[in-house]
């Protein structure tokens, strides 16, 4: 009897531990999968069509999330008050492209070089180009580990409106010589390049985007580029980005629209993907590295990953209380077993 007693001991205690080991299996399993849906900052909602203009009332399907920015104080040149304090983020997609609306005050309008001392409003968009590496330092990139980057400049949208004859409408023009144009008109970028001698316009004819309007027209306003760190910023092979900037209220108003297809990934359902963000104020002679600028937030395309339900009532009944539950039952079912063993004993 002892024996018996000895075995039914056994079984109690193999069935309480397969129990508890089997609940301990379906909560470690079952906690991943709901932290899949812990919210992100951006969520980029789909639409049918990714809106061009900044006023398009699809904008508002999305919520706006406001990010938070910085001085660049952190390397040469730095800045110790930035103009822009924060910007208004939302996301949207349909079945090609991605988009992104940003929002800033700004109360200047600063859309043109065409005077001495003028600098222009800029904002730039930044994400890694292979999402599966470890995120890159937000400073650009780093070597192996390199950042895409969509810049949006307000002069290349809106400069050809208004150059140095407009700025100055009254100044008399001498001749120049090489320019294209006659006598007592003043000459602007583009007559170097179409009838006068390209090579006295020295950075648009040594390829340089930023002198030359012919290739910012072919581009449009926002540029997109790549860098692996500081001093290797450079125009992306692939010019792919669609996007209008409109200035109303005291602030900008930006669309963005990329490809969801990237070079290396590809913006799906359910990915989450880091961006971060870079303001300049022309008035305030922000340029080059003296911005506003953010640190990485998270940008999800489309609803969370939600947890599948597992079985239905597998998971509550093998976790907790459960699991000491179907435990106690399988005791009970060993003491009857061993009770009848003994009547027919006996």
């Amino acid at each position: 009897m002892k024996s018996l007693e000895r075995d039914v001991s056994r079984r109690l205690l193999l069935v309480g531990t397969a129990a508890g080991a089997l609940a301990w299996l379906v909560r470690a399993r079952a906690q991943p999968l709901g932290a899949q849906e812990k919210a992100v900052p951006i969520a980029a909602v789909k639409v049918s069509r990714v809106p061009q203009d900044p006023t398009d009332t699809l904008w508002g399907d999305a919520v706006g999330a406001t990010i938070a920015l910085n001085p660049q104080n952190l390397f040469l040149p730095r800045l110790r008050e930035a103009g822009a304090k924060a910007i208004e983020v939302r996301a949207v997609y349909d079945e090609e492209r991605v988009g992104l609306l940003l929002e800033w005050k700004d109360a200047h309008r600063d859309a043109d070089l065409g005077t001495v001392l003028s600098y222009r409003d800029a904002v730039a968009v930044m994400f890694p180009e292979d999402p599966s590496l470890p995120i890159p330092a937000f400073t650009m990139g780093q070597a192996g580990n390199g950042v895409t980057i969509y810049h949006w400049k307000s002069d290349w949208q809106f400069g050809p409106l208004y150059d140095v004859d407009e700025a100055y409408p009254n100044m008399h023009a001498d001749w120049y010589p090489f320019s294209g144009v006659e006598s007592g008109m003043i000459p602007e970028a583009r007559d170097y390049l179409v009838r006068g001698r390209k090579e006295y316009l020295t950075a648009a004819a040594a390829g340089n985007a930023l002198a030359d309007p012919q290739v910012q027209e072919k581009v449009g306003p926002v540029q997109k580029m790549r860098a692996e760190g500081f001093g290797t910023l450079e125009p992306h092979p692939d010019q792919d980005a669609q996007g209008r900037g409109l200035w109303q209220g005291g602030g900008w108003r930006i669309a963005f629209s990329v490809p969801r297809r990237q070079a290396r990934f590809a913006f799906k359902e359910g990915v989450v993907v880091p961006l971060a963000f870079a303001v300049w104020d022309g008035s305030r002679h922000e340029r080059n590295g003296q911005k506003a600028y953010s640190v990485w937030f998270d940008m999800r395309i489309g609803p969370a990953v939600k947890a599948p339900e597992a079985g239905g009532l597998a998971v509550p009944l093998l976790t907790g209380l459960g699991a000491l539950g179907l435990a106690a039952l399988a005791g009970l079912l060993s003491l009857r077993f061993w009770r009848s063993k003994q009547k027919s004993s006996g």
